[in-house]
């Protein structure tokens, strides 16, 4: 869509991203990408505009951060997935983020599975997309990855050509992380621990086992920091929590067997945690119908009844809390639930700020985006009732998020034109 010189919203309830208190008839003025005035006092802007939009008491707030998605694993398993051939698995992905971003989340981080080509798609106005933070693909050891028994290498990810990486050693990591850099990935994504849903069917390591030892990890840390980039990674356990946090590790995904001594150190360590609440949920009550497979379906039931209780703790023990969803499959459009699931055991506003400010600031983005602020880039939603008052709001974005706008572009605009 092409860009207005000036948009003007007018008597917006703004919810700003910072946790601060909600202000009534609040005005925004965007021009160009950037956000040029916020108006709280109660006075609307005067100012002209290209596009004036009256959001009659609509919640306005920063657009949604996700920080661990899954677009590009359009089934449920991996190995079906990787059996699309590439132009299906191209658009379908593509269908994903589209939604993604017609849902309020104008920016996301891949958690592995798409490559550059996505980016550059969205760069070229190709596809409609969130703005992206790939992982292109993870850093894992040999156990956990079937081999092609053809090719002798790792299986697919995808039809793209998106293989794990297979790291037995410090040196391994180091050159897997320069490899996955080079190729075009923001950050680092590590399996530091044992998969709930993954591919190998001969893979029986649980989740609660860690995989790499401190040196392996530190040095994934160590290699990404001189590129200036960072490490995700997925965990589960105290044990390999702890030696993700010893190593310098940035994010702690999922954390659902968090205890209170490990949550603490992540505390003083700033590590955050990004909790992945919703797929759990979704799963435990789908997964058979949608045919995930008995031994996924053993140890997902380990993992969720956990999930809530760590969130807790991680709350409890001031552990920055950031947001993603983890969507898989079929199940992509119920990525909203995240928010309402968080709600119930920290606090609406907290976990709007989850989603909000503490992703940017966990993705190193909060000098340009997480906030609504003078100067910050125009990435907003609004909202036709108050999130703070019902959560389930994000639960049908096609009826209640009826206004979006990325990097100062109106991307969807259910209320006037």
């Amino acid at each position: 869509m092409p860009m207005p010189g000036r948009i003007v919203l007018t008597n917006g309830h703004l919810i700003d991203g910072s946790g601060g208190e909600p202000v009534s008839g609040a005005s925004l003025v965007i021009a160009g990408s950037k956000i040029r005035q916020v108006i709280r006092d109660g006075e609307s802007a005067s100012a002209d505009g290209d596009v004036r939009i009256d959001l009659n008491g609509g919640t306005i707030m920063p657009g949604l951060i996700d920080a661990h998605i899954h677009a590009g694993n359009i089934e449920l398993t991996l190995d079906r997935t990787a059996a699309l051939p590439p132009a299906v698995y191209v658009h379908r992905a593509s269908r994903n983020l589209v939604q993604d971003l017609m849902m309020g989340f104008t920016t996301v981080r891949d958690a592995a599975g798409l490559d550059a080509g996505f980016k550059a798609a969205a760069a070229q106005g190709l596809i409609r997309a969130p703005r992206l933070f790939l992982s292109i693909t993870p850093l894992a050891k040999g156990a956990q990855c079937p081999q092609d028994d053809a090719l002798k290498t790792p299986a697919p990810r995808n039809s793209l050509g998106i293989y794990p990486e297979i790291c037995r050693s410090p040196e391994d990591m180091a050159a897997a992380v320069r490899r996955t850099l080079k190729r075009g990935a923001d950050q680092i994504k590590v399996f530091a621990d044992g998969e709930v849903v993954s591919q190998d069917k001969a893979d029986n390591r649980l989740p609660g086992e860690p995989v790499f030892t401190v040196e392996a990890l530190a040095a994934a840390v160590q290699t990404a920091a001189a590129a200036g980039a960072y490490v995700m990674a997925h965990c589960y356990c105290p044990a390999a929590i702890k030696a993700c946090v010893a190593a310098g590790v940035r994010s702690i995904e999922h954390g659902n067997l968090l205890d209170v001594e490990t949550a603490r150190l992540m505390a003083q360590q700033h590590t955050f945690l990004v909790p992945t609440l919703a797929i759990y949920d979704i799963l435990t009550t789908e997964g058979r119908a949608a045919g995930l497979d008995r031994r996924s379906r053993a140890k997902l039931e380990q993992v969720a009844r956990a999930g809530a209780e760590a969130v807790a703790v991680a709350w409890a023990a001031g552990v920055n809390i950031g947001s993603g969803a983890d969507i898989i499959g079929p199940f992509q459009h119920l990525k909203g639930r995240e928010l309402r699931l968080k709600a119930d055991l920290m606090s609406p506003m907290a976990a709007l700020v989850s989603a909000t400010r503490t992703n940017a600031e966990l993705m190193g983005i909060d000098n340009q985006l997480g906030t609504l602020e003078t100067g910050k880039l125009a990435d907003l939603i609004v909202l036709d009732r108050n999130p703070l008052v019902d959560m389930s709001l994000f639960e049908a974005p096609d009826q209640h998020v009826v206004l979006v706008i990325k990097n100062g572009v109106i991307e969807k605009n259910m209320i006037s034109l």
